[in-house]
């Protein structure tokens, strides 16, 4: 019993000692923690994320995955681990997140992915992403795998196009004369926009919010094409922005002297509550 009491001592103590600058309530949360007060910690590490201390996020993640305070919740943790990365670029928390994704834990592979997408607690690695992403059954994240892929094979791309000067013809232009249209203009956009758009129900349980910025082509005959992720939310939005964007009626191409050419488009994709 001795020894098992000071295992958890110590195991505890390796977290609490990781976050060597912490806030005030994460500070009072892992003093709570060594006392055995598991659901005063609990307490101050909730306090302690709505005052923006990331690391409260970590803490929270521990006593999720352990069951201190709470049940066991090993979706929960992952989420909480996931926001210290994300927020704070922990690599632990990362650590954390593989360790549960080994065990096959969905939510684990999807929030890996986006750390290794975005390059949070990670360097930044579209493959690795890409390969986290295909172990997520349940969510589907098709479009996001396809145009990470798309980006992969564009940069490749890139490499070669000093030996490719012959196909400036079918430039992909950022300024013409007339800028792509949606029919209806930008009030049917938005409009449509709104109505297919779906909250992912996972995002709208864990409060997830941002802004998504889609790239796209608006091809010479209108044709949305070629679409990307330039600022990335969270996988789910990322992934639902996409699907809109990639399921739109033809587009008025884009002028340039005179004649329809290929251009890229932006549009923003607003996740809130």
């Amino acid at each position: 019993m001795k020894r098992f009491l000071l295992l958890t001592t110590l195991l505890l103590s390796s977290v609490i000692l990781m976050n060597a600058q912490t806030g005030k309530w994460t500070a009072k949360g892992d003093a709570a923690l060594l006392k055995g007060k598991y659901a005063k910690a609990v307490s101050a590490y909730q306090k302690g994320i709505k005052a923006d201390e990331v690391e409260a996020y970590f803490s929270l993640g521990n006593c999720y995955q352990e069951g201190y305070g709470v049940a066991p919740n090993m979706d929960e943790a992952a989420f909480c681990y996931y926001k210290a990365a994300y927020l704070g670029n922990m690599p632990e928390a990362v650590n954390r997140l593989k360790a549960l994704a080994e065990k096959g834990l969905e939510d684990a592979c999807m929030l890996l992915g986006h750390c290794y997408q975005v390059g949070a607690g990670v360097t930044q690695d579209l493959p690795t992403a890409i390969q986290y992403y295909r172990k997520c059954k349940t969510y589907k994240l098709t479009y996001l795998i396809e145009a990470l892929q798309r980006e992969l094979a564009e940069a490749a791309e890139a490499v070669k196009t000093a030996e490719k000067k012959e196909e400036a013809q079918d430039e992909v232009y950022s300024f013409v004369t007339e800028a792509p249209e949606f029919p209806g203009g930008m009030e049917a956009l938005l409009t449509t926009i709104a109505r297919n758009t779906i909250y992912p129900a996972y995002c709208r349980e864990h409060a997830v919010k941002g802004t998504v910025m889609i790239q796209f082509v608006v091809e010479k005959d209108g044709k949305v094409d070629n679409a990307t992720v330039s600022l990335s939310a969270f996988p789910l939005l990322d992934n639902e922005s996409l699907r809109v964007i990639m399921n739109q009626p033809q587009w008025k191409p884009g002028i340039l002297d005179g004649k329809p050419v290929r251009c890229f488009y932006k549009i923003p994709m607003r996740f809130s509550m």
